[in-house]
């Protein structure tokens, strides 16, 4: 198994457990809610015009001189 298949395995358990561990602190609303979040992950295609990401813009810090 490759590198980024391994820490995709990695990062797709530790969401589930998340979760899952999250479900026990909820209402019952609410963890339905989760639910179907979390069904519509696994169940439908990702589209990424869908998706909203956000750029990591470079952080720049001013001198006084430049103020």
């Amino acid at each position: 198994m490759s590198k980024k298949k391994k820490q995709l395995k990695k990062t797709i358990n530790h969401v589930v457990n998340h979760s899952l561990e999250r479900m026990k602190k909820l209402k019952p609303a609410e963890r339905l809610e989760l639910l179907l979040e979390i069904g519509e992950w696994i169940f439908n295609d990702l589209d990424l015009d869908d998706e909203l990401m956000v750029p990591q813009f470079k952080k720049e810090e001013k001198t006084i001189e430049q103020i």
